[in-house]
């Protein structure tokens, strides 16, 4: 059975980047999904998405909000993370027993605790740290505390897949949803600033993984063809804030 696919967010990596990477290698493995990302222009925002697909349920999904995901123009289903469990549970992402996990639902929790520490503390915090423009010198800012966090929560991740016997999490022979996230955690931090990453010894199984991940098919093409964002958020301020950021770590 064919299914159409149809990802809309904009034009940003923004907090959704692992599920484009889901989407891409789900649609390069799997003959019968025909694919396609219908990105909303940040350039555009006012006259396109407020002055028109906000407001159109059939488009924006039940909250009026991106990320969606249009399925076989008949669902559209909403928000970041529950669009990659759905992909997950449909396209057999979340791994299989093993002699260390014997209960899927223990397998799910595990995978599931790995996804949330990847999106909520890495991956959201580093965009709040972009919107809010840190210089990672005042210690005042609440939002350059949230930083201190991030390499060490990229630290524990760590940590914890060296513990698998295969590159992926628990022990997995091909990479489950919490691959995906943790991939684009790392990327992003590292993108970002350095200063988001922990030290090389306590990032080397991070880095072996990325390596891995980005030879996956949908991945590796995805990338060869650059469309990945530059733009972290969809901040008016973010190119000038970048800009500074790297002339400061000169």
């Amino acid at each position: 059975m064919s299914i159409k696919l149809v990802f809309r967010y904009w034009n940003a990596r923004g907090r959704v980047q692992a599920v484009r990477y889901m989407l891409e290698d789900i649609a390069a493995t799997n003959k019968n999904v025909d694919y396609k990302e219908e990105p909303e222009l940040l350039e555009k925002a006012l006259e396109s998405w407020m002055g028109r697909n906000k407001a159109d349920e059939s488009v924006s999904g039940p909250f009026h909000t991106l990320p969606v995901l249009h399925w076989n123009n008949k669902h559209v289903f909403a928000q970041t993370l529950p669009i990659g469990l759905l992909l997950a549970r449909k396209f057999n992402l979340y791994g299989k027993l093993t002699a260390s996990i014997d209960e899927e639902d223990a397998l799910h929790a595990y995978i599931d605790g790995v996804v949330s520490c990847a999106y909520t503390d890495v991956i959201t915090n580093i965009l709040m740290c972009v919107w809010n423009q840190i210089d990672f010198v005042d210690d005042n800012n609440p939002a350059n505390r949230a930083a201190k966090k991030v390499p060490n929560d990229l630290k524990a991740l760590n940590s914890l897949l060296k513990k698998s016997s295969t590159p992926f999490f628990y022990d997995q022979a091909e990479p489950t949803i919490a691959d995906y996230f943790v991939f684009e955690a790392y990327t992003m931090a590292r993108d970002y600033s350095e200063k988001m990453i922990p030290s090389e010894e306590d990032r080397d199984a991070l880095v072996k993984l990325e390596q891995v991940m980005s030879e996956r098919p949908g991945i590796a093409n995805y990338l060869k063809k650059d469309l990945l964002y530059k733009r972290f958020t969809g901040s008016p301020k973010e190119a000038e804030y970048m800009e500074k950021l790297k002339g400061n770590s000169k």
